[in-house]
């Protein structure tokens, strides 16, 4: 064989090599393709089932979006209840100093007053007596400002809500039930009893 011919079938030889190349198929493309061809048919042949499988992932993602938000308003909602819990605590706090400062500043006078009356060298019993009571009158006065009030008790009928008996005596002058004398004075906070007046209430005397 000449080495013409031997050039010529050389040539004719590689065309057909990179013929059977370029024509060789990837066997994972076709498995893909036939994959997609199959679920593209069964889609095809169940239009019912695709559509309710796209609203099944369509409702999903609805949900999870609103678990977001609600998860979202929830950490605000909790911020907020802190933030306001911390509010009312600190107003509550100035609140309850800004009354106490009123308080001492009302008491301060009577405090004066004390210190002079204890200050006076008298032996004018009825003098300090009257000193004394004018000091009582005046810090009844402050107490009624801020809504305090005495319970009345001597010579009333014995009344459980605003009177704690201490003691019962037997009494022909007074009748049965009533309030013969005060041990200790009660007190009402806008109507409200904050403490009861300490009483001896009498009863019906042997005698009667």
């Amino acid at each position: 064989m000449s080495e013409q011919e031997t050039r010529t079938e050389a040539g004719t030889e590689a065309p057909a090599d990179e013929a059977a190349a370029e024509t060789s198929v990837d066997p994972a493309a076709d498995v893909s393709a036939e994959e997609a061809d199959s679920e593209q048919e069964q889609a095809l042949a169940n239009p019912v089932e695709a559509a309710e499988g796209g609203e099944a992932v369509q409702a999903l993602a609805a949900a999870r979006a609103e678990a977001t938000a609600n998860y979202d308003r929830y950490l605000r909602s909790v911020a907020e209840l802190d933030n306001y819990r911390k509010r009312t605590v600190k107003m509550r706090s100035e609140a309850r100093e800004e009354t106490l400062r009123d308080v001492l500043l009302q008491i301060a006078p009577i405090l004066d007053n004390l210190r002079r009356a204890l200050s006076q060298e008298t032996e004018d019993g009825a003098a300090l007596k009257h000193g004394v009571e004018l000091i009582s009158g005046q810090f009844s006065e402050v107490l009624k400002g801020y809504g305090l009030a005495e319970i009345a008790a001597a010579g009333e009928r014995f009344d459980p809500n605003l009177h704690e008996a201490l003691a019962e005596v037997p009494s022909a002058d007074c009748e049965p039930g009533t309030v013969m004398e005060e041990m200790e004075k009660g007190y009402t906070l806008n109507d409200k009893v904050v403490r009861p007046s300490r009483v001896v209430v009498s009863k019906v005397s042997e005698e009667s």
